[in-house]
């Protein structure tokens, strides 16, 4: 896989996996940051459901491939994690990566729900067989949802996908030694993110993802 990311999202493939858990380094006061993040969160959302044709939320779901996902990263990725910032984040890299190159994305994706043996492939809303261009639109739409109304159910969808893809990676390691590490790493970052995930879908049930 390559790791140079066409413009206009700079980030390569490795930092954009890497800012999972890893947030911007950013020179501002952390109270300042987390107003700009959840003003910018709430604003973003208001902007979607309150938008009169498709459109508008369409072009929400390609912000980053027509701003750039550092734009998203000044904003969000020091948020907390269980926060509304911090899930629109974690929906807009997890769309970035898998995006990257859907082919290998949807052969993880499909691999881990075969390992896994649960219902993660039906949560996600992923057609069996599953093609690369299926688990693209996939993606897609699970951004997409967010902005039509029911974020939880798109954050319990992101997480399922997450969590199959971690399941994929793992089941790569066991199979190349000499890819290991490497899978071994993808497969606990994309853990991390089904959690957060999760418990960010847990929050919006609540009412309390703020």
């Amino acid at each position: 896989m390559s790791s140079d990311y066409s413009r206009p999202v700079r980030m390569s493939v490795d930092r954009m996996e890497s800012a999972i858990t890893d947030p911007a380094d950013l020179v501002m006061d952390p109270a300042e940051i987390s107003a700009v993040a959840h003003a910018t969160a709430h604003a973003l959302l208001s902007r979607a459901r309150t938008a009169e044709d498709d459109r508008t939320r369409e072009a929400l779901v390609r912000f980053a491939d027509d701003n750039g996902l550092d734009t998203l990263a000044e904003l969000w990725s020091q948020a907390h994690p269980l926060s509304l910032p911090g899930a629109l984040w974690r929906l807009y890299l997890v769309r970035a990566v898998l995006q990257h190159n859907p082919e290998d994305s949807a052969q993880l994706f499909q691999r881990g729900v075969e390992d896994l043996e649960t219902i993660d492939q039906v949560v996600a809303g992923a057609p069996d067989p599953l093609s690369a261009a299926d688990f693209s639109a996939v993606v897609d739409d699970i951004l997409l949802g967010a902005f039509e109304g029911d974020l939880a159910h798109a954050l319990e969808r992101a997480s399922a996908v997450a969590r199959a893809v971690s399941a994929g990676a793992i089941s790569l390691s066991w199979a190349d030694d000499r890819e290991a590490p490497y899978f071994t790493s993808r497969s606990l970052t994309w853990s991390v993110i089904a959690q957060e995930l999760s418990g960010c879908a847990a929050r919006a049930r609540k009412g309390t993802l703020s």
